[in-house]
Parts: structure tokens; sequence; C-alpha cells
């Protein structure tokens, strides 16, 4: 590994990248990563929809 990124490795934790997680998620098959994101996806999407429907409750005052 070449001197500077050797340098950019060892200040990426003091950046707060968790490079324990990211080795990690490169050992993953790549579908097993897709059914993760895809999972992740559908969470976002259906916090997002509570969110709206809970805005679309509130009355304007």
């Amino acid at each position: 590994m070449a001197k500077e990124q050797q340098q950019q490795v060892d200040e990426a934790p003091k950046a707060g990248i968790d490079l324990d997680l990211h080795d990690l998620n490169l050992s993953l098959s790549v579908a097993e990563r897709w059914r993760q994101h895809d999972e992740a996806l559908a969470l976002i999407e259906k916090l997002e929809a509570a969110r709206k429907s809970r805005d679309d409750a509130v009355q304007p005052t």
C-alpha cells in the first residue's frame, strides 16, 4: 500500500469511518448487500409514508 493510501486508512477512524463495518460489508456477497439495501429502502419508504400520514392529519393553524 502506498504511503498516501496508508495515511488515509490511518486517518479514517478519526473522521468517524468504521473500517470494521466497511470490511464486514465487503465480505458479504453482492446479492446479500442488495438484499440489505432493499430492506433499508423499504423501511425508509414506510417511515416516509407514516410521516406523510401524520402531516396530512395535522390541521393548519
